[in-house]
């Protein structure tokens, strides 16, 4: 062969070997990827049904709806109202002005938390055969993965609900802030969440509580910080 031959024949090995190792890393990738179509469609089928329910009942007095989980593959339906805003904040944070975004933002307060927990039955179960189908030996980075793309599905279910106009249906669309929340969640976190579900309109109604909310984190994290040192 000619040097230019020899190094064609080379090169079109290295193109083949390249092909070979990208093929086996994206197929691994994609055998370790949770596979949520089902989950996401029964999410969405369990969430417009009891969604419609809870704006039918409850209306305007509405101020937040989504999705609460436990840091696990569980979730409920979340959602609160004014009414009881006004009343958690009265009962249990004695109308202290300090607390009043905890009680407005904890889905830990919201009093009807588990009321829907029905409608997700079958939701339950597909979050139960997504946990069962992970890999007991992935590493870290895998199992950030899968949980991402966990709650990016959840994210897609109320992206396509609002689309079709669930949330402007009856009810104020700008007064009501689409959320996955959890109680132990960083608020900075969370809100970059809640900008991705929501329009401008309703970012810039609660701009101003998770930001209030962020500082009063970091301000305790700095002062435990201080203690320790």
């Amino acid at each position: 062969l000619s040097l230019v031959g020899s190094e064609m024949c080379i090169r079109d090995s290295f193109n083949r070997s390249l092909f070979h190792i990208n093929f086996c890393n994206n197929k691994r990738n994609n055998d370790l990827m949770l596979d949520t179509k089902n989950f996401e469609k029964t999410l969405y089928q369990d969430t417009k049904k009891a969604f419609k329910n809870i704006i039918q009942k409850y209306g305007n007095d509405l101020y937040v709806m989504g999705f609460y989980h436990t840091g696990s593959y569980s979730l409920l339906p979340m959602f609160n109202t004014l009414s009881d805003l006004k009343k958690v904040f009265e009962a249990e944070y004695n109308n202290d002005v300090s607390s009043f975004y905890m009680a407005k933002w904890n889905p830990e307060d919201y009093p009807m938390l588990e009321d829907y927990s029905e409608y997700f039955d079958e939701t339950t179960l597909e979050c139960q055969k997504l946990e069962d189908s992970i890999d007991l030996f992935q590493s870290d980075i895998e199992a950030m993965d899968n949980w991402h793309q966990w709650l990016t599905t959840m994210e897609k279910v109320l992206i396509q609900l609002d689309a079709e106009g669930i949330f402007s249906n009856g009810i104020e669309r700008e007064k009501i802030t689409l959320a996955i929340l959890a109680y132990d969640e960083e608020e900075s976190i969370q809100f970059k969440r809640i900008k991705r579900l929501n329009p401008p309109t309703v970012l810039a109604q609660i701009q101003a509580d998770f930001e209030a909310m962020v500082s009063e984190r970091e301000k305790c994290e700095q002062e435990a910080l201080n203690a320790f040192n």
